[in-house]
């Protein structure tokens, strides 16, 4: 994993949840401009996503969304799976973009973060 990924996974189990951006049509998704499988973006924090959102075209008007963390790894990552579909961690930028990884992989970094210490979000116990 990268650091990138390592400091999404950190930060999300601390939050105990992740961020997405939804519009009027749904949840954000980017088809790969090189043939390549698409990717679906998370973030680690309101901010991040908030960031992105504001620099998207005006006619999307995007709005970022919390998913529980339990939620994120028993539903959303294998979902994402079974669609073929990559996970980007934190994009940022003026193209919005960053990390990608598998959604299997992801999991795996969350529950190794979740056991390396408690969150401290939501009170609740670590992720695992």
């Amino acid at each position: 994993m990268t650091a990138g990924v390592g400091a999404f996974c950190a930060a999300a189990v601390a939050a105990g949840c992740v961020w997405v951006l939804r519009d009027a049509d749904g949840y954000v998704s980017v088809a790969a401009a090189d043939g390549g499988r698409a990717a679906m973006p998370f973030w680690s924090s309101r901010a991040l996503a908030a960031t992105v959102a504001r620099r998207a075209p005006a006619q999307h008007r995007l709005v970022p969304e919390p998913v529980d963390l339990e939620a994120f790894l028993g539903r959303w990552l294998p979902g994402l799976g079974r669609d073929g579909a990559r996970v980007g961690v934190d994009w940022s930028g003026v193209r919005a973009r960053g990390p990608e990884v598998e959604p299997h992989e992801l999991a795996d970094a969350l529950v190794v973060a979740g056991r390396a210490g408690p969150r401290t979000g939501t009170g609740g116990a670590g992720v695992g």
